[in-house]
């Protein structure tokens, strides 16, 4: 696959007025002796997107993907690494990060990913902002059967031994004045093991600069979203063609 790196310049930016939640069916996953969740639409699809929520839960912008997802004809898992419960606030989203159940987390993943794996051809993973690193590390560790990855302004691995096995299309999206240097690091460690990866930088934008809930709002950016989204999604067309 060519290397690509593209910062933002002219996009065509459409604007997507969210009016509603995509109706989706929940299922439970015991692990140890605790119980996860994840959200799922209707499987007609064979591809599906595994999308990993941001620090504030399942929130808006999870079913606002999930309707996007749909859209674009391919099913939807929304991960819930939070046992149901969700953010509104900065504050109330750091105790819920720190309550992660990392004991049991990764077994939940790993019976979701195998679930989607008997349902479907192809799985493509998206995290967004805390849900890049266990997006990334599923994709990693499981990388014969995921076929591509999104990670949106979140950290990622510099471990050279981790990103030889990213042999899957992988594209991160970056705000400017979001410190990119970890992710340029990563664009081009995984491009000199594999040639995989590409990455999408928007001027000015900000940290989860997707997410109404974030500082209260201070840093969402629509017009950075809508061309991220595009981006995003032409990438997913192309892994379907």
């Amino acid at each position: 696959m060519k290397t690509i790196l593209t910062i933002a310049g002219c996009l065509f930016i459409g604007i997507y007025a969210h009016a509603q939640k995509t109706e989706l069916q929940k299922k439970e996953v015991k692990t140890g002796n605790t119980s996860f969740f994840y959200h799922f639409s209707s499987e007609k699809s064979d591809a599906v997107v595994l999308l990993f929520h941001d620090w504030f839960g399942v929130s808006d912008l999870s079913y606002e993907m999930a309707d996007r997802i749909i859209a674009a004809g391919m099913d939807v898992i929304i991960m819930d690494l939070y046992k149901g419960k969700s953010a509104s606030t900065n504050q109330e989203a750091g105790g819920l990060m720190n309550s992660i159940d990392q004991a049991n987390m990764w077994e939940y993943i790993d019976e979701v990913l195998k679930d989607a794996g008997k349902n479907h051809d192809d799985i493509y993973i998206w995290g967004f902002s805390l849900g890049t690193i266990p997006a990334s590390q599923t994709a990693i560790k499981n990388n014969e059967l995921v076929d591509a990855l999104i990670l949106f302004y979140g950290n990622v691995t510099q471990d050279k031994e981790q990103i030889a096995k990213i042999t899957f299309p992988a594209l991160m999206v970056m705000g400017a004045n979001d410190n990119p240097a970890g992710a340029i690091n990563f664009f081009n460690n995984v491009n000199e093991a594999s040639g995989t990866a590409r990455l999408f930088i928007y001027p000015k934008a900000r940290h989860a600069f997707a997410q109404k809930l974030f500082n209260g709002g201070g840093n969402y950016d629509e017009k950075a979203k809508e061309a991220s989204f595009e981006v995003a999604f032409r990438f997913l067309e192309e892994m379907n063609d």
